[in-house]
């Protein structure tokens, strides 16, 4: 009886130390930025942003916050049952600018019209931006931060562009000499700097603050915007332009290769604009050289090697390693979203096309993703950024593997499509009922398949073809090479998304914008645009077969 009775002791404190534990992990666990709830408006768990630090007297100090660990989390966590813990706070009291700060307000009359002034303050201790205009505008800079910062060809070796300094270097009670504004930015000298910087004995030392840096600090700006080479801020430069397949066919541009392969040429950065704005374009007059594709990719940057190699080849074959190089058709899709990341550029060389059928398919799927975006806090909808669609590929001693959304995003709004049936994997826990997500994913193939999306093209031997993997979906009609009628063969390369993206991030200033228009493109923009298009009305119609409830 002894024995039962300490059995079922155990067993309860054992209850009670799990339940514990599970309190703790809710307590302290982490959740994902954003999250669809299904039947209501989509909710969005923001970040919260950095208060203001300031100072009520120049003494102040930051100070850690604390959190009384609760008895019962204590005990679950094996540790003191009376404990306290500090924590670095994300926080800062919102604090005024001091009386005997020196101030001057900052206005460039040849700035962007939606900047208006930017009020300085600053003590040795603080830097403070203000933008009158906006509500709360009020941002507090550090010293240690603003040192950091420096670029400056002492500070960064005029070659490399690297730091020829450590972090640690820098006196933690570095302070603010003198503050002055210039057309570029603003100036800035230390207190305390770092002592090799000042026993050179040469010029003082002075940093410059872009105006970029402060608009950043205002939120006049995200970074997104201006820290390059990312996606968003590169066609930002270069506008986007969703098409059909009437779009295409008009404003689709054939370059010629050699003028593309030209140093300095106009025709080179066309190619690269093309890409972030139609995501698709070809070349022509390509020599029918097997390392032709490999001259055109690096042309452009690295080529992305996989598995299949530097380079592949795309013909019919016995005991094909993929369904691109058999005879038969292949429905649009995304190439290798089983790796992550998959390669944002592919390139085709077309070799030889003389045998019946094999024309390529392309369809703008991020135009089709962003006409569903508005839908997908809907019920019904809601599977295509909630549901994960499982891509493997496992043969000739390869495996790999990645699950992902239909439709990806995050607090900001549409981020990704991502559609690849022919290589999608099977969901080894087949627990998940997928019925839901069926009918909604109907509606995208609906779209991207729409005979009015699709733009078909019979590539020649000479023709390249350059596209975004990751924005245009592509496919091929069947061909028939059977008793010697012919033959289709194209060459093909990857880019890497990085690798494209720091290429793209050095169009030159007024070519990017030639095309784009005088407003810079903006994801809101792109949406606005789309609610305004000729082909919203048709998505409404086609949600509404599945959720007769939707609004437009």
């Amino acid at each position: 009886m002894l024995s039962l009775a300490r059995t079922s002791q155990a067993r309860a404190a054992a209850t009670a130390n799990a339940q514990a534990r599970a309190v703790a992990c809710r307590g302290v666990g982490t959740q994902a930025p954003w999250k669809h709830q299904r039947g209501e408006s989509q909710k969005h768990r923001q970040r919260q942003p950095y208060r203001d630090s300031a100072i009520e007297t120049e003494e102040t100090r930051y100070k850690p916050q604390s959190r009384k660990i609760q008895a019962k989390e204590a005990a679950a966590l094996g540790g003191p049952q009376h404990q306290t813990a500090t924590s670095a706070s994300r926080y800062w009291p919102k604090l005024d600018t001091p009386k005997h700060a020196k101030r001057f307000t900052y206005h460039d009359l040849d700035g962007p019209k939606e900047n208006g002034p930017v009020k300085i303050a600053w003590t040795d201790k603080f830097l403070f931006v203000e933008d009158p205009a906006t509500e709360n505008g009020r941002r507090t800079l550090k010293p240690a931060t603003l040192r950091d910062s420096c670029a400056c060809p002492k500070c960064r070796d005029v070659s490399s562009g690297q730091k020829t300094f450590s972090s640690v270097e820098i006196p933690v009670d570095v302070g603010l000499e003198h503050v002055k504004p210039t057309k570029k930015g603003l100036e800035i000298s230390f207190l305390n700097d770092i002592p090799r910087f000042v026993e050179d004995g040469k010029d003082k030392h002075v940093m410059l603050l872009p105006w970029e840096s402060v608009d950043l600090s205002l939120k006049r700006k995200g970074m997104e915007d201006v820290r390059l080479p990312r996606k968003r801020s590169v066609l930002r430069r270069t506008g986007v332009v969703y098409w059909d397949r009437e779009i295409i066919a008009q404003q689709v541009r054939r370059i010629d290769y050699a003028e593309f392969m030209k140093e300095d040429s106009e025709a080179f950065w066309d190619v690269i604009i093309d890409i972030c704005r139609f995501g698709l374009v070809y070349l022509k007059n390509v020599p029918r050289d097997e390392e032709s594709v490999v001259r055109i990719t690096t042309r452009i940057a690295n080529i992305r090697e996989t598995f299949y190699g530097r380079t592949f080849d795309v013909r019919a074959k016995p005991n094909a390693e993929n369904v691109a190089y058999t005879s038969g058709y292949l429905g649009l899709h995304q190439d290798l979203l089983y790796l992550d990341p998959p390669p944002m550029i592919q390139v085709l060389h077309c070799m030889d096309n003389s045998c019946a059928g094999g024309e390529s398919l392309f369809s703008d799927g991020e135009r089709v993703g962003r006409l569903l975006w508005p839908f997908i806090t809907r019920h019904r909808m809601a599977p295509l950024a909630e549901h994960h669609v499982p891509y493997q590929y496992g043969k000739h001693g390869y495996h790999y593997f990645s699950s992902r959304y239909v439709l990806d995003g995050n607090a900001s709004g549409f981020s990704s499509v991502y559609w690849s049936p022919p290589f999608q994997g099977r969901y080894l826990s087949p627990v998940k009922d997928i019925r839901q997500w069926i009918e909604p994913a109907r509606i995208f193939a609906s779209l991207i398949n729409d005979k009015d999306a699709i733009h078909e093209h019979k590539m020649e031997a000479g023709d390249c073809v350059l596209f975004d993997n990751l924005r245009v979906l592509h496919g091929r009609n069947a061909f028939d090479v059977e008793g010697g009628q012919g033959a289709r063969w194209l060459r093909g390369a990857y880019i890497a998304a990085e690798d494209f993206l720091s290429r793209a991030a050095h169009i030159p200033k007024g070519l990017a914008e030639k095309y784009r228009g005088e407003e810079a493109w903006t994801p809101g923009l792109a949406q606005n645009g789309l609610k305004r298009s000729v082909w919203y009305e048709d998505v409404v119609r086609r949600v509404r077969e599945l959720d007769p409830g939707v609004e437009a």
